[in-house]
């Protein structure tokens, strides 16, 4: 009788044993420093382990399956060059990626202070907060509250900073967000916080610019080659030529209010000597649009080089400073 008990008790420790066992396994974790988890109870985000050890409550679960929410974000594939979505959580373990990683948000336009409209293209390195990892779990769109985010920052310090300047501050402006997305984060990861942290830290930001009117024209020529290439059509040059004229719609003396402004920025503070050599090569520049227009419109036009400014010019302006000086002979009648 005592050995029968014996044995089964025996058999209960080992059964029990055996439970805790696959329980341990089944409820094992490890967290690197590159790797986490995050956990979740009825009441919702529990918390992000760290180290190993084994989750002993049972209501307490790894984050992870189709529940799961998609931590994502714009990259670059690296094969392709193409932007792509990268996912940070894995739905089949929960494992969270703690690694640096680049964003690369699609071009968005942004304005200077001087009402100068730029289509910048931007990459921030980043990576998940471990101790914030709260703010990713109750993200509804990580990846539109990230490039929210960012777009943000870089269009406030562009919007600090005249045309000019900004073409030789890139250094400083994007040393200036990565300091706005951090303060983001910290105004909002406290208690009555300003705004709402996205678990993100920030380590570096860079961009490229070019002007909204120059990225639309180059788009627009793209569209029209790949429509003539796909369709089979011969001459996708030539149309697409055609049709980058339509999106500019200007004469060849026509500029537009920017470009003025960039001219004005050209001639600032020079030499007179330096003004003059710039308005002869923008007189140049001239008379090869007007020439190259009057060659393009197929059309039989006869005009002498006087209209065109190309002869007489010179000794015109001679007769005006003659005219000007005092104690200037009148020229000869002839």
């Amino acid at each position: 009788m005592t050995m029968t008990l014996t044995m089964l008790v025996a058999a209960g420790a080992g059964v029990l044993l055996l439970a805790l066992g696959v329980y341990v396994v089944a409820r094992w974790y490890q967290a690197r420093s590159d790797r986490t988890y995050m956990t979740h109870d009825d009441r919702g985000f529990k918390r992000a382990l760290h180290g190993r050890g084994v989750i002993w409550d049972p209501e307490e679960s790894i984050v992870r399956g189709s529940t799961a929410p998609h931590i994502e974000f714009v990259a670059l594939d690296p094969a392709t060059g193409k932007r792509r979505n990268a996912q940070l959580l894995d739905p089949r373990t929960g494992a969270i990626n703690l690694r640096p990683q680049y964003c690369v948000p699609l071009p968005f336009g942004a304005t200077t202070s001087d009402a100068h409209r730029v289509i910048v293209e931007a990459r921030v390195q980043f990576s998940l907060n471990r101790d914030l990892l709260r703010y990713v779990y109750q993200l509804e769109d990580f990846s539109l509250a990230l490039e929210t985010r960012i777009q943000s920052a870089f269009r406030a310090e562009i919007g600090k900073r005249p045309d000019e300047v900004l073409r030789g501050s890139l250094h400083d402006v994007e040393s200036a967000v990565v300091a706005h997305l951090r303060q983001a984060e910290k105004d909002g990861d406290e208690a009555g916080e300003v705004g709402v942290a996205l678990g993100v830290i920030y380590h570096t930001a860079s961009f490229t610019y070019v002007e909204a009117d120059e990225h639309f024209s180059t788009l627009a020529t793209q569209g029209v080659a790949a429509s003539a290439a796909t369709s089979g059509l011969d001459g996708a040059p030539a149309q697409a030529s055609r049709t980058l004229a339509g999106v500019r719609g200007q004469s060849v003396l026509a500029l537009r209010p920017q470009q003025l402004d960039q001219l004005a920025d050209v001639f600032k503070n020079r030499d007179p000597v330096a003004a003059q050599a710039i308005l002869t090569l923008l007189e140049m520049q001239t008379r090869q649009n007007i020439a190259e227009a009057l060659a393009s419109s197929g059309q039989l036009v006869v005009v002498t080089s006087q209209e065109l400014g190309l002869t007489g010019a010179s000794a015109q302006r001679e007769a005006l400073l003659r005219a000007a000086a005092p104690g200037t002979p009148a020229a000869p009648r002839a």
